[in-house]
Parts: structure tokens; sequence; C-alpha cells
């Protein structure tokens, strides 16, 4: 990469001393004979560094640098001073204006090349880091826009359709009541109707929370997890038929409890959701490895086809079943998200489901 550099300097014998050397290193070099009119080349050639006298005519060295930091375009650019020996006074006042560096006249070329050569190393790194930022805040924007268009999927799709069937129900129970004066068929007109509205009630709940997952609501701490999986279990509402059972000791973790709580509740439900067999069962199970713990979650229920295993993890999806998966798988992986794990699940349909998520040991203790 060719670097551009600005020499400011009055004197012209030292201006062209410098200007000969950083030419013969590959530098890319312009001259300015005092600050103003170092000033407005800075502004026109954008340089990577400057190199600048104190004391000169029309604007000193430390009346530029204060313009140069005053404007937008040319404040982060680094600035070596050039100081006399013994001016200690002027390289303070130098340094505190926030110039990068200083050398004294006469000039060392080994002193000049090294001071260039660590001032354009750190201005690279520098700009590495405000390019990485801008690329990680560009990343959280495009995010945040994806959630907004699946919010307004979700309203416009789920919440619209479910109103449109409370709707048409209302409307049948009063035709049918109107016509028979029979309420039997009405009743279960009403039930279908509560339902939904349940339904909706429960998404809006949900899609509030997802919103809410932010890092900083995160309050991470030591969770007995084995008490937390067995207190989600008791109070999930399952057909006496289905048992669900922790195959071996859950490791202790350091986390949010009532983000892990929403997670197992999610993963559990679903898999309670999804079972049609006779007896049913829902198996927790943890393996450690030297990074991770890799909980599961397995069901013996009607199973995933192979094309919905990442699908699923997409708001506002359904399988085969016909029930919907809704926003609850994309809550867990939001949350899994979080401590830099992930989720996956494998499945064999009419037979059996098992969801697969790690955490990173480093995020915490047994």
């Amino acid at each position: 990469m060719l670097y551009t550099i600005l020499i400011v300097e009055d004197t012209l014998a030292i201006r062209d001393e410098i200007f000969d050397i950083l030419i013969m290193e590959g530098y890319i070099v312009f001259k300015a004979e005092n600050g103003k009119v170092g000033f407005e080349m800075a502004l026109k050639e954008n340089p990577d560094l400057i190199i600048s006298d104190i004391l000169m005519p029309n604007l000193s060295g430390f009346e530029m640098l204060d313009k140069l930091q005053k404007h937008q375009k040319t404040r982060d650019i680094p600035l070596i001073f050039l100081s006399a020996k013994g001016k200690k006074e002027d390289i303070r006042i130098g340094m505190n204006l926030g110039a990068e560096d200083y050398l004294t006249k006469p000039i060392e070329i080994n002193n000049l090349l090294n001071a260039v050569e660590n001032k354009l190393k750190k201005k690279v790194l520098r700009d590495q880091k405000v390019s990485d930022k801008t690329a990680t805040l560009n990343a959280i924007l495009e995010n945040q826009k994806n959630e907004l268009e699946n919010y307004s999927h979700l309203i416009s799709h789920e919440l619209k359709s479910s109103v449109r069937n409370v709707s048409d129900l209302l409307a049948w129970t009063k035709e049918e009541a109107a016509q028979t004066n029979n309420f039997e068929n009405s009743s279960l007109m009403i039930e279908l109707m509560q339902d939904k509205i349940e339904k909706m009630e429960l998404l809006l709940v949900r899609i509030e929370l997802y919103k809410n997952i932010t890092p900083a609501c995160f309050r991470d701490r030591l969770i007995y997890t084995d008490t937390l999986v067995e207190r989600v279990a008791n109070k999930i509402e399952k057909p006496s038929h289905i048992s669900i059972k922790i195959k071996n000791k859950l490791p202790n973790l350091f986390a949010d409890e009532k983000m892990l709580e929403k997670l197992f509740e999610i993963l559990i439900q679903n898999a309670v959701n999804h079972i049609d067999k006779e007896m049913g069962f829902i198996e927790i199970d943890c393996k450690i490895t030297k990074k991770d713990y890799l909980f599961s979650i397995k069901d013996n229920g009607v199973g995933i086809h192979e094309k919905y295993h990442k699908k699923i993890f997409e708001m506002f999806q359904t399988v085969e079943s016909n029930k919907s998966l809704g926003i609850g798988l994309s809550i867990v992986e939001k949350i899994i998200s979080n401590y830099k794990g992930k989720i996956h699940v494998e499945s064999i349909p009419q037979k059996q489901t098992i969801f697969y998520f790690n955490i990173p040991i480093t995020n915490n203790y047994e």
C-alpha cells in the first residue's frame, strides 16, 4: 500500500531533505512552506501522516494542528512535530495538543524513518478498528431491520389471520342462534374463538419477549439446572401418557435464570405439542466436552422432515403436523446465541426428534 505524507516546514533545506528521504523509501510526499498552506493541502490531499515544524510564519504548527483537529476530514490524521533541541516546552505543548510524536533537528534519518513507520502502523490498526466497528454496527442494523420485517410479517399474517377466524366464528354463531335457537354448536364456536384469542395473546407475549432479549437484559448467576428443568417440567401442561425425565445429572451453569427457564419451557412444550404416540416420552440430557455443555431434548413425536431443519428456527414457520412453531424456536435461538452457542435439530419422521444446543464452558462454571 502506498502511503502519503505531508511535510510542513518553512526552511527549504530541511523540507527538501525530508522530502528526498521519504521519496527514496517509496512514500508519496507533498510539501508546504507554512501552516496555512499545510492546512489547505491536508484538506485537499488527506494524507496518512503529517510532519510539521512548530515555528512558522502565517500559521504555526500548533495553530495548524488545532485547525486540523476541528475539521472532520482531517482530525484523525497523525502528526509528528519537528522541534529544535532543548525546546522541551514546545514538545510538551505539542503532545498535549494531540501530536503523535516529535523529532528534533537536525534530523537523524533512522529516527525519521522509524517514527514514520510506527505512526503509519498505528494508523492502520486504528483504521482497521474503525472499519471493524463500522462493519459490526452495519450487521447489527441489518439484523434489527430483519427483525422489524419479521415483526411486520407476524402481525400481518398470524394476528390478522386469527382475527379473521374469530370474526367468522362469531358471525356463524349469530346466524346459527338466529336460525335454530340451538346453542349446542354455539358453545363449540365460542370455545374455538376462545382458543384463537389465547393463541393471539401468547403470540403477543412471545413477540414482546423476543424484542426484549438483548445483551443488557441478561443477569447471569449460578443456576442449578436440574432444579430449574424439574420446575419447568412440573408446570407444563401435558397429557398423562407423556413422561418427562432427566437422563443424567445436569451441570450447574452461570447464566440468566429467567432466560434459561424460558428456553427449556419452549423446547419441552414444543416436544409435548408434537407427540402423537400412545406412550410419549421427553428426555433431557447433557454431555460435557472440553469446550461445551451439549444439551439435548429428545422426544418420540411426529418428527421433523430434514427440509425443515433450518427453517423452523425462523419466525413463524410450520411443519407437516400443521402445528405452528410460531416464534418460540426463534426465541430459543436468540437466547443461546447470547452465550455464543448454537442450536440444531436431528430427527427421524414418525419416530423421534432431538434438539441439541451448546453453551461454551468459558461462560459457565460447575
